[in-house]
């Protein structure tokens, strides 16, 4: 699925009444808020409907109707008769909307009572289990899981799989009271969403596959304060971990509502609540703590996209899938096998691990939030593994900073021209970094980080940033730290404008120096060669034996490696 095509509304096909269909229509449809009906007289109408204004859309129909020279109701079906028919059609539909998606809930949520039912039978019976033999099980039940994955032909479910884990761990370690928000980014059918959906029926797991700025915290008129807590959804996110599997229409979404959806989760991730006021409902809101994880997925971000949270405070980490291929062999040997059974294998393998982690002989459930906790044993960190999360923030500060700049070809001196950064202080990026390895610790059965839970950091940090800087610093770090301009045009497919402006913006950012230096007051030529080359306090430990050992070889996809290897989101 292209990312155009995720950002399409919901489509909504009506079933035709025979009255409907007597009067000559032959399908109806509603996509957002446009209707569009059929007529066996070849014509189309289309207007605008809202489904919430019923009323008011349904004298738009009528009108629209009226309008179409092709369509000839009789005075036993006039328009007027049609609108009352279509009016009922579509309670019918809506009521059976609701019902379905009222049993859907009531059966999601007698799944996930039935797996609480199943942990506290399992954590009363094994009441005595010592920590080794609770270890020696989850291993070999992990070791099931990861199996599973690589019998069912679906390797590359791993990454994202283990990053979401850790984000959910995330909610199991005591005294973390800051939210961690992680999104997933990977070509189309890269199985990126799969690991989300997965973990819909896990209990403590809120699920949407669309939410708007709005939806948040309500101002809806003529509800009464219960009925908007109802509606909220921020209160629903409480000590939970957000599902959130396609957010490409929302970071494609128009600026202005894209600054105000990015604005409010900025504020949230802060874990303080959120207030707001409108002339509706006036100020409302839940000034409280409100801890929650969320994993989210996306096909790319887009640049403004970057820009925006960068001015508004870089909260939001993203991990981008490996760029890999299957072999030809493993391919052909998964034709055939249904995509449905494989997952339905795979989420069983999870869902018994994730119960055993969960009845952890050392952890007490919370009384607050209903979440098992466990104690963090802070002495037994490695000191290494804390000095390169340090390491780690401070390459993720500038990777991800602001910089404004803008093409002067023609003018007095260099190509781009630009103002004074936007480099974030590195303290939160430190402790949110932590919080990650340590919930990739704890998804190993461990509460204490070791350099074993540092590659899952290095995917993330080079991951969020922009996507040529990306690109750049990967070719950086795997051809001797310097790159000239033609270079970066000829192996990474982008312009030169394109790879100007980005080697400008790692300069100031203080990645790289460039050369010839930004504000010379020599006149450069605008096809002059240009060249920057990775700071001596990033290349020499980014090029070390061990940091390339923890890397594992990683390098992050884009948009533009599309697998068509895969099944799935």
């Amino acid at each position: 699925m292209s990312s155009a095509a995720s950002s399409k509304s919901k489509v909504r096909e009506l079933e035709l009444t025979p009255e409907i269909i007597q009067m000559g229509f032959i399908t109806a449809r509603i996509v957002g808020k446009l209707l569009t009906l059929t007529h066996t007289s070849e014509a189309i109408i289309q207007c605008q409907f809202d489904i919430n204004n019923i009323p008011a859309s349904i004298k738009k129909l009528q009108n629209a109707v009226n309008a179409n020279n092709k369509i000839a109701l009789d005075e036993s079906y006039h328009s007027g008769k049609f609108a009352v028919y279509f009016t009922d059609m579509l309670v019918q539909s809506v009521e059976q909307e609701y019902a379905k998606r009222e049993s859907d809930r009531t059966r999601d949520q007698e799944d996930k009572q039935k797996i609480i039912d199943e942990i506290n039978k399992d954590r009363s019976n094994l009441a005595d289990i010592s920590l080794q033999d609770w270890e020696n099980s989850r291993r070999q039940k992990y070791w099931a899981l990861y199996n599973s994955i690589k019998e069912n032909g679906l390797p590359s479910l791993w990454q994202p799989l283990e990053f979401t884990l850790s984000i959910k761990c995330i909610l199991n370690i005591s005294n973390i009271t800051l939210p961690f928000a992680g999104i997933i980014l990977g070509p189309p059918s890269s199985l990126k969403t799969v690991s989300l959906t997965m973990l819909k029926k896990w209990p403590q797991t809120y699920y949407t596959d669309n939410f708007s700025a709005r939806s948040l915290v309500s101002h809806i008129s003529g509800k009464t304060e219960q009925e908007l807590r109802d509606i909220d959804m921020l209160p629903h996110w409480k000590n939970k971990q957000v599902l959130l599997p396609e957010l490409s229409p929302t970071f494609t979404a128009k600026e202005e509502d894209l600054i105000q959806l990015l604005g409010i989760l900025t504020r949230i991730l802060d874990g303080q609540g959120y207030i707001s006021n409108s002339g509706a409902c006036g100020q409302r809101g839940y000034d409280e703590k409100i801890m929650f994880v969320l994993t989210g997925a996306s096909v790319e971000i887009p640049y403004r996209v970057y820009k925006a949270l960068g001015y508004l405070g870089p909260k939001i980490y993203f991990i981008r899938q490996s760029k890999e291929s299957k072999k030809r062999d493993e391919r052909f040997a998964n034709m055939g096998k249904d995509f449905g059974n494989k997952e339905r294998e795979v989420e069983a393998a999870l869902f018994d691990y994730l119960k055993w982690l969960e009845i952890r002989p050392d952890m007490e459930v919370d009384k607050e939030s209903s979440l098992p906790k466990i104690k963090w044993d802070y002495s037994k960190d490695e000191d290494k593994a804390k000095y390169y999360i340090l390491d780690l923030a401070d390459l993720l500060a500038p990777l991800r900073g602001v910089s404004q700049t803008w093409e002067t070809k023609g003018t007095q001196g260099s190509d781009y021209s630009y103002t004074i950064p936007i480099i974030e202080d590195t303290s939160r990026a430190e402790a949110q970094l932590y919080n990650l390895a340590r919930g990739h610790a704890l998804s190993q059965g461990r509460n204490y980080i070791t350099l074993e839970d540092i590659p899952i950091v290095i995917k993330v940090v080079l991951s969020t940033g922009p996507v040529e800087r990306v690109k750049i610093l990967d070719k950086l770090l795997s051809d001797g730290g310097s790159w000239t301009t033609a270079q970066i045009t000829g192996s990474l497919d982008i312009s030169r404008p394109t790879a100007l402006r980005t080697m400008t913006e790692l300069t100031i950012l203080g990645l790289t120096y460039m050369h010839p230096k930004l504000g010379t007051e020599d006149v450069i030529e605008y096809n002059e060669e240009k060249k920057i080359r990775l700071k001596p306090e990033f290349l020499d430990w980014l090029r070390t034996d061990e940091f390339k050992q923890l890397r594992g070889g990683f390098v992050p996809a884009t948009d533009t490696d599309a697998e068509d290897d895969e099944e799935g989101g």
